[in-house]
Parts: C-alpha cells; sequence; structure tokens
C-alpha cells in the first residue's frame, strides 16, 4: 500500500512539474491579452457591435487590434516633423503637471533604460555582499551613480537592481561602492532563471557525466 503511494505521488509530482510552467505561462499570457483587449475594447467594442447590429456587446479581440494599431500611428506620426512637434508639446504639458510629471518621467526614463539600443542598463550581472558581509546576491547593473548621491558616497558608486525570489519584478535599489561590485560573465537570462528558481536551476553550466558510469562529476 504504501510502495503504491508512493508511486502515486512520483507521478502526481512529475505532472505537476509539467502542468505548472504551462499553466503560468498560458496566465501571464491570458492576463497581457485581456489587459490590452480591454484597454481600448471595453470603450468601443459596444458601440462597434451597435453599428454592427448585433447590440451593445464586447467583441473579443477588437481591443487588442485597436491598441495595435494605435501603437503603429502614434509610431508613425512621431517619425515626422509634424509629429514630434506635437509629441513635444504634449510632453512639455505633462510635464508642467503636478503628480503626473514624476509618474511620467519615472515611466519613460525606465523605458528608455530598457528599449534605447544606446542603453547599457540592466544588461550586466554583478555580484555584492548583501544584507551583510559573506553573504552574496545577484544583481543587475543600472547605471553609474550620480549626482548628489555619488557626491555623499565620495566613491565611484554603481546603481543596482536587487530583484526578489520568485517575483524578480520587485526587489530593491541599491547604492553600491565600485570597489565592492563583482561583473560576472553571466547574460540576464541566466541571472534570472537562477533567481526565480530560488537557485535550483544552474546558471547554464550543464552538468558533465562519466562516460562510463554516466554520473554527474561536477555540478553546476
Amino acid at each position: 500500500m504504501f510502495s503504491m503511494w508512493v508511486k502515486f505521488r512520483n507521478i502526481f509530482l512529475t505532472g505537476l512539474m509539467i502542468l505548472l510552467p504551462l499553466a503560468g505561462s498560458l496566465w501571464v499570457l491570458k492576463t497581457m491579452l485581456l489587459f490590452f483587449d480591454g484597454l481600448l475594447g471595453d470603450y468601443i467594442s459596444p458601440f462597434v457591435g451597435q453599428l454592427l447590429g448585433l447590440g451593445r456587446i464586447q467583441i473579443p479581440g477588437l481591443g487588442i487590434l485597436l491598441t495595435v494599431t494605435a501603437t503603429f500611428m502614434i509610431g508613425l506620426i512621431a517619425t515626422n516633423v509634424f509629429g514630434k512637434r506635437l509629441i513635444g508639446l504634449t510632453e512639455k504639458i505633462f510635464m508642467k503637471t503636478p503628480i503626473v510629471k514624476s509618474i511620467y518621467m519615472t515611466l519613460k526614463q525606465f523605458l528608455d533604460a530598457f528599449v534605447q539600443k544606446d542603453q547599457r542598463s540592466f544588461n550586466k550581472v554583478v555580484l555584492i555582499e548583501y544584507p551583510r558581509k559573506g553573504i552574496y546576491v545577484l544583481a543587475l547593473a543600472a547605471a553609474e551613480t550620480k549626482g548628489e548621491v555619488a557626491r555623499r558616497v565620495g566613491k565611484p558608486a554603481v546603481n543596482v537592481f536587487l530583484p526578489t525570489t520568485p517575483n524578480p519584478t520587485s526587489g530593491f535599489m541599491l547604492v553600491v561602492p565600485l570597489e565592492d561590485v563583482t561583473y560576472l560573465d553571466m547574460s540576464v537570462e541566466e541571472a534570472m532563471r537562477l533567481i526565480i528558481s530560488g537557485g535550483v536551476i544552474s546558471n547554464g553550466e550543464e552538468k558533465k557525466e562519466d562516460v562510463a558510469g554516466g554520473v554527474p562529476t561536477t555540478m553546476a
């Protein structure tokens, strides 16, 4: 009876290990699709439904199509002189509006750090001692510390983002002296896998198996 239970448990855990990543990926994809579909679809779908004689109904996928089209059109407008002036005027209005200014600038700079090709933010994995000496954590180098913070530190420093496990989108921003930062020869993707898995998944180095016995000789 006990052996049957162990066998059932092992098979169940195997299925769970296969199902959870698939279900999690589908959930994230579904959440993103619903968000973009509702971004414009919630407001326009009922009117389109009435025009088509279908009543005030929600048309699945219309919001995504409209969002993609609107984003493309904005990008197209931004490539000509008139569009650049219009966007510049809009940014000036945002920059003069309290609260909105802070939100807009923060989001714009954050996106620029990831999207702009000439930026080097968040593409270097570093090793720092945190929360005390002798304990090391993986972090992402954001940028060189500048301004008043750099003057207060009094030495070259780096702004680093310390992701948390298992949700790497949350974390801490730390200012670390450059002398205490160790740059690693590891891609951001490898570091994210290591952080999300809580250290279970290796950093990309595969186990080398003994040819004769098939026994792992090293661990990543």
